[in-house]
């Protein structure tokens, strides 16, 4: 017997044994720090990485809510009448979209606050919308339609630019008002009330699928509604938590957790 080769075999199956057995050891070590991580609660997780978002959670909201259906609702002749702007040839009886006869000049410091008071004074039912989302860069600013206090909410970035429900300011580089497009939903079909997730719940659900990164600051969270889908031009809508990160955007199905992610970098 070659006592030597026998002494060298021996050490080699050893030191591969040592090294699964420390690799197994290194395993069972990680995974019960990942447990470990996992069992704490939310609010330590989310200190611990610093991300910011105590004063952004609703302190009050309905916790049972209901999906609801809806359809683009046609304007009438009256409804489409205006002293300030003119009907462009693009609208059509679902959207409409309007050019001012005269551009109206906009605070820079404060763009939201005219166009909001335009919008009450100008735009038919402009009281069932709320402001949504400004974009400088395309010198935008959308406002969305309200349902029972809660929004509507949807994809800017959707190539059009005319999603249900909304109306659409546009700007000049003279910072001066001279285009709108509006719609507006109708909702007549809602179903039975069922139980959510809270607004903690939600921040969770994208912080364990690593939506959320490491100093991330939460701008707002809101409690509105997102189109599940569209059926022969009806529409119908969940109860959805809104999270705005600063550069990112995302929709927490209320009911089933699904995550969305709009308007990336808006």
């Amino acid at each position: 017997m070659d006592w030597k080769k026998t002494k060298t075999i021996f050490i080699l199956t050893f030191l591969i044994l040592n090294i699964f057995l420390g690799y197994q050891l290194s395993q069972k070590m990680d995974k019960s720090k990942l447990e470990a991580v996992a069992d704490q609660p939310i609010e330590k997780r989310l200190a611990d990485n610093n991300i910011d978002y105590k004063d952004k959670l609703p302190q009050s909201y309905n916790d049972r809510q209901t999906l609801i259906s809806g359809q683009r609702a046609p304007f009438s002749a009256d409804e489409i009448k205006s002293k300030v702007s003119r009907l462009d040839s693009s609208s059509t009886d679902t959207t409409l979209v309007f050019n001012l006869k005269k551009p109206q000049d906009l605070d820079k410091e404060d763009l939201v606050k005219d166009v909001t008071q335009f919008l009450k004074d100008e735009v038919y039912r402009g009281d069932e919308y709320r402001f949504y989302k400004k974009d400088t860069k395309s010198h935008k600013i959308w406002f969305t339609q309200i349902y029972q206090g809660q929004p509507l909410f949807f994809d800017t970035d959707n190539g059009m630019n005319r999603p249900s429900g909304m109306v659409m300011f546009e700007w000049n580089n003279k910072g001066q008002l001279t285009r709108y497009t509006q719609t507006f939903i109708s909702v007549y079909r809602q179903g039975t009330k069922q139980e959510i997730i809270s607004p903690m719940k939600a921040l969770e659900k994208i912080f364990t699928t690593n939506h959320l990164s490491s100093g991330d600051k939460i701008n707002k969270i809101v409690l509105g509604y997102y189109s599940l889908a569209n059926v022969e031009d009806v529409q119908v809508y969940a109860p959805t938590w809104s999270i705005e990160t600063e550069d990112a955007h995302f929709l927490v199905n209320a009911i089933d957790s699904s995550i969305q992610e709009i308007d990336r970098e808006q």
